[in-house]
């Protein structure tokens, strides 16, 4: 079995609980209510990407899928000030990312919601006619070149795959899930 194999199957439950528990229905009904899903996700965002930053593998490869930007960019064209975006809470605790491998892990998560991403951008734009260029960029983060940015990620995932990497792998890619679920799905 692949280290990718692995992590689908392994993190399975912890995706389909996530996926249930975000009620986007309601999350992106109005326009309100996107801006603060939008805000969670910037929360999460801006300090995983400080946490991760560091210990990542591959600087540039890692910040070539930093997103934090993005949700700046989507809650200004949503009306937020910069100084209160500065200002918006930030997700704590976040898991321990010791390692490079345990980077991996996590990007595994959240390189995977960008894969879902391209859906949710598909019914913010249906429902409240929120396009990329106002408001929904993170959702629409890699454009045409999803399948590419995916594959890319793929192959570094198998490029450091070991058998003394792999349980940390799949151990980071769980606990980011619990953390991205506590942050998403259970704060106000």
């Amino acid at each position: 079995m692949t280290l990718l194999e692995r992590l689908k199957i392994e993190t399975r439950a912890a995706h389909d609980r996530i996926e249930a528990a975000m009620d986007l229905d309601r999350r992106i009904a109005t326009r309100d209510r996107y801006r603060e899903l939008l805000i969670r996700f910037y929360g999460f965002h801006r300090a995983w990407e400080s946490a991760a930053a560091p210990k990542a593998p591959d600087r540039a490869f890692f910040e070539r899928r930093c997103k934090t930007e993005l949700l700046v960019n989507d809650l200004k064209a949503l009306g937020l000030k910069s100084d209160e975006i500065i200002r918006l809470p930030q997700c704590r605790p976040l898991m321990p990312l010791p390692a490079p491998e345990a980077v991996l892990g996590s990007m595994y998560v959240v390189e995977g919601s960008t894969l879902g991403g391209a859906i949710i951008a598909h019914e913010v734009e249906r429902r409240l006619g929120i396009t990329a260029e106002t408001g929904c960029a993170y959702f629409r983060s890699y454009g045409r070149d999803i399948a590419v940015m995916w594959k890319s990620f793929g192959a570094m995932l198998l490029e450091a795959s070991s058998p003394g990497t792999d349980d940390i792998i799949v151990g980071s890619a769980q606990k980011t899930f619990d953390v991205m679920h506590d942050w998403l799905c259970e704060a106000p």
